[in-house]
């Protein structure tokens, strides 16, 4: 044994030590891109709400 190495330690390959990192990366892409989507479609949604309470307020005085 070297002595770098220390009893009992575990070695990692580094392959799934960057495969670790880049996964970690990628959820936290996706975690962003999934909050994104939720405030757009949030405000999308109010949009789309008012522009009915208009239509039928537009509906209605005729």
């Amino acid at each position: 044994m070297g002595e770098d190495e220390k009893k009992g330690a575990v070695i990692i390959p580094e392959s799934v030590l960057k495969k670790r990192k880049r996964l970690e990366e990628w959820n936290l892409a996706k975690k962003q891109e999934i909050e994104a989507k939720r405030k757009k479609n949030s405000e999308n949604r109010k949009l789309i709400f008012k522009r009915a309470q208009a239509y039928a307020k537009e509906y209605e005085e005729n």
